[in-house]
């Protein structure tokens, strides 16, 4: 039962001694430096009006004297102005590139599939508890992380394979366009970060993320990769080792950091989940690519200190730019507490509850 045992605070007593019973606490958004506007130019000086000329003095006799030249005109005072000379305008400083959202937080996370207890948290609690849960958990490790901010978020599994074909041959179900905008407008109302996560089946990788780009134009929207399921072409889910490759995760950054440059948009997470040795061949030959921040989910559950040293391990990898760690709420024999969770080595930049 997921409530039973001692448990992080989700859903029984706490590991920390602050409790999920007290109030909700906002972490700390990713605050974004706004350009200064330009400082208001200085008028010109206006010119001098013209002054009426002094007759010429009269000529000594017996000489005639000269004629006189007559007196220039006093300025009309409605008259318009002289026509002033605009100063140049100042150049605009460029805008600040937004900041990742790794750069001072870590993102705590409720996996999971709406309305399936068994695929994770996400299917226990309605959508708003689910909201206000894991902004709760999230302020539990903002109180114990230090400098670092966190920040809330829900992963919601977009893609989910099935053991059987299915109508578009990919042996893919797809979550309805109703279900993610329902928990977008949540990520909007509660300040929540979205993931929607991709087990890719028979598809191909790049092309399965390109699917979800109407939701990945909203900045809230991130997305995550599960090798596990990714068959090829002639695989069957649950019966084929799944496996992506380094070339597979380039093509996805590039498609991403062309995205985020069209429309404007903040850094993305990209997340691969990963517990096993092979699904991700080639994984030196991923690149670092500016405006995505590449994650790494050690995904294994079961003994804590065989979880603790398969971390590490995946965590030297070439394309664990950031890490993350997976803390299973059913199959973990020892479910961590917070302070055990902020004490792996090196830290985790996401928590994953499942």
């Amino acid at each position: 039962m997921l409530g039973a045992g001692p448990c992080f605070g989700i859903l029984g007593p706490r590991h920390s001694s602050k409790s999920l019973h007290s109030e909700i606490v906002s972490p700390p958004a990713v605050v974004r430096s706004a350009a200064s506007a330009p400082s208001q130019r200085e008028a010109a000086p206006s010119p001098a009006a013209p002054q009426p000329q002094e007759p010429p003095a009269a000529a000594p006799a017996p000489r005639p004297a000269p004629a006189r030249q007559p007196a220039a005109a006093p300025p009309d005072p409605q008259a318009p102005a002289p026509e002033r000379q605009a100063a140049p305008s100042p150049t605009p400083a460029p805008l600040p590139a937004p900041a990742s959202l790794l750069a001072n937080n870590q993102v705590v996370v409720f996996y999971g599939s709406p309305g399936n207890s068994g695929m994770g948290i996400l299917g226990v609690f309605p959508p708003d508890e689910s909201a206000q849960r894991v902004k709760a958990e999230a302020a539990v490790y903002d109180s114990l992380n230090g400098d670092r901010g966190a920040a809330p978020a829900l992963d919601l599994i977009y893609a989910m394979v099935q053991s059987e074909p299915t109508g578009n041959g990919l042996y893919l179900r797809y979550m309805s366009d109703d279900v993610v905008r329902q928990y977008m407008e949540l990520a909007g109302r509660y300040g929540l970060q979205l993931i929607l996560d991709l087990q890719i089946g028979r598809g191909n990788v790049a092309d399965e993320v390109r699917k979800i780009e109407p939701y990945l134009k909203n900045p809230r929207v991130h997305v995550a990769i599960d090798p596990e399921y990714a068959v090829g072409p002639e695989g069957v889910p649950l019966k084929t080792p799944g496996r992506i490759t380094g070339a597979d995760i380039n093509a996805v950054q590039e498609y991403l950091a062309g995205l985020i440059a069209r429309e404007g948009l903040p850094p993305k997470m990209l997340i691969i989940h990963q517990y096993l040795e092979g699904t991700v061949l080639d994984g030196d030959t991923t690149t670092v690519v500016p405006n995505v921040d590449l994650v790494l989910n050690m995904d294994a559950f079961g003994n804590p200190e065989e979880k603790r040293q398969k971390y590490q391990m995946f965590s030297s990898r070439p394309y664990a730019a950031h890490r993350a760690f997976n803390i299973f709420l059913h199959q973990d024999d020892h479910v961590l507490s917070e302070e055990e969770a902020l004490a792996l080595n090196p830290p985790p930049d996401v928590i994953f509850y499942q």
